[in-house]
């Protein structure tokens, strides 16, 4: 009996958690076409950036926006590293546990990837990671590959500081806000067994999850939208209301990182 009263406390996690999300499609706007690195300047007020896609399904990589973004980003300063591998062997990856008394364990988010990138649900399930991890993760690979390149964390800034700063000098950002830009809300809790030098919550601290969590690469903007290479279900390249992006962004704490010149 204790062994089913347990499963069904486990599955009313998952179906709160960011494992599991509503989906709802989104189509793009007016896009331009180009290729290589080339960037679409109709207008002024208008820019986007040409970078290389990548979608989490065909990546395998059902929660791991992180990685598929963070290979987008890459892949643009001339360092080609398929989502997978990026995933695989350059983030750091903790899984998290239940034990005693139903108490979930995990890392801080800020320090590693939490669970699994390629589960969608269920025991072990991916919920993901913040820019702090993934500063370290794509360094780590500019590192390998003699990159004059540096990723930085540039947490706390508005977006329009990222397409005054890096936008408009043709460089994209990766940027945290959440899946279809619907609306985040904390789930599931865990007591952290890991950190690092990024860590932001001590061992043993109590660390809640924000539902909805999503990594995207920031490429352009226009008078109403920013625009984005969007890795959720193959969206490709998308816009999403300037208001609407700002109120998530907010809600994941005003994330993103840019690569600047060592």
């Amino acid at each position: 009996m204790k062994k089913i009263i347990t499963m069904v406390l486990l599955m009313t996690v998952f179906n709160s958690s960011a494992c599991v999300f509503a989906l709802n499609e989104h189509t793009s706007g007016d896009l331009c076409e180009s290729s290589s690195q080339s960037i679409c300047k109709n207008e002024e007020s208008k820019k986007i950036l040409n970078v290389k896609y990548y979608g989490q399904q065909e990546s395998g990589l059902v929660s791991g926006c992180e990685a598929v973004s963070s290979s987008m980003l890459l892949s643009y300063y001339g360092c080609d590293i398929s989502p997978k591998d990026f995933s695989d062997y350059y983030i750091i990856k903790k899984d998290w546990t239940v034990k005693a008394r139903r108490t979930f364990y995990g890392a801080d988010p800020n320090s590693a990837y939490v669970g699994n990138p390629y589960i969608k649900s269920g025991m072990n399930c991916g919920f993901g990671c913040y820019a702090p991890a993934i500063v370290k993760a794509i360094n780590r690979a500019f590192a390998e590959k003699d990159s004059t390149r540096l990723a930085i964390n540039v947490t706390g800034v508005t977006i329009e500081h990222l397409i005054d700063k890096y936008i408009k000098n043709d460089q994209p950002v990766l940027l945290w806000a959440t899946m279809d830009m619907k609306e985040s809300r904390p789930t599931v809790s865990w007591k952290v067994d890991y950190v690092d030098e990024n860590a932001k919550y001590a061992l043993g601290q109590t660390y809640t999850w924000i539902a909805g969590e999503h990594c995207l690469v920031l490429v352009g903007y226009d008078n109403d939208n920013y625009y984005f290479n969007d890795p959720y279900m193959n969206h490709g390249l998308i816009s999403y209301n300037k208001d609407l992006v700002n109120k998530r962004y907010h809600e994941l704490g005003m994330q993103s990182v840019a690569v600047i010149e060592k």
